[in-house]
């Protein structure tokens, strides 16, 4: 039986082009520099992840351990912040944003059941015949906290996004509603931590509720479905087709240029400007999504 496992980052990519899946999740090419704005992310997120693990612990009952475990996890940002390509400056007004979060948030009175916890669940399942060959598609991922939600009451997802300007969540994203699908919970909350200079914490700081209908979910289940059988045919025939009305989304893609070079050069580009990085994982911080 063939397995595919995939997860909402190549799901995303797999629906805007064949061409980038490839280069990005089966070739494993990368940018010889990683954007500042994921590199943010991901220093917020292993701050984040160290401060929600001690509150599991048991750890901020006391204004002295609250304190600490603070301390705790500006070191872990600033040792991260050393590996990183990001300057001083500015893992330093991260590590001001995640003080400020946590100390506006420290009442929320959540209580915390599961820090980046990783999942694989099975999505779809074909057998084996005499006539072709099963397919089993695995959905995976990480999801940064399960809490249980004081108001209104009940478990939810909830997820830290990093902003630098504001912007709508969309209730359609492969991301949030395959949380909400692989652990069976109705509610998202998109923890958005705000970078603009110009607006006070409550505004910079945001929790918003996104909720999921079960058909809604169903319906995405069906979607991913269909698209992986339009990787498995892309795969079979080894071309992954381009899409060229992609190039220019969001902030461009990041392999633009080996795209707009003749095929001849295509290697050379990929060579010069990207390295061969680490097998792809949905349960690692490589590549974090950023609401920018």
């Amino acid at each position: 039986m063939r397995e595919i496992p995939l997860d909402s980052q190549i799901l995303n990519t797999l629906q805007a082009c064949g061409r980038k899946v490839n280069l990005e999740f089966f070739k494993n090419w990368r940018p010889t520099e990683k954007a500042e704005a994921l590199e943010k992310g991901d220093l917020m997120h292993k701050m984040l992840a160290h401060y929600y693990r001690g509150r599991k612990e048991g750890r901020t009952k006391e204004s002295s351990q609250h304190s600490i475990l603070i301390t705790e996890c500006v070191e872990v940002g600033r040792r991260a912040a050393a590996t990183m390509s990001i300057s001083v400056s500015t893992s330093e007004e991260d590590i001001r944003q995640f003080k400020e979060n946590i100390l506006f948030w420290q009442q929320d009175g959540w209580d915390i059941l599961d820090v980046e916890q990783p999942f694989s669940k099975v999505i779809y399942e074909r057998p084996d015949t005499e006539e072709r060959e099963g397919l089993r598609i695995i959905y995976e991922g990480i999801i940064d906290l399960v809490v249980v939600n004081p108001s209104p009451y009940g478990v939810f997802i909830v997820d830290h996004k990093t902003a630098s300007r504001r912007s709508t969540p969309s209730k359609l994203s492969n991301q949030f509603m395959g949380y909400a699908w692989a652990l069976d919970v109705n509610h998202v909350i998109i923890n958005r931590i705000g970078f603009q200079k110009t607006l006070g914490t409550s505004e910079r700081f945001q929790r918003i509720l996104l909720s999921y209908e079960k058909d809604l979910i169903k319906e995405w289940v069906r979607s991913t479905i269909y698209w992986v059988h339009v990787l498995v045919g892309y795969i079979d025939q080894d071309y992954f087709p381009p899409n060229f009305t992609s190039c220019d989304k969001y902030s461009g893609c990041i392999f633009s240029q080996v795209c707009s070079s003749v095929p001849d050069v295509r290697d050379f580009k990929l060579q010069a400007f990207y390295f061969e990085g680490k097998p792809w994982s949905p349960h690692t911080r490589d590549d974090d999504d950023v609401d920018l």
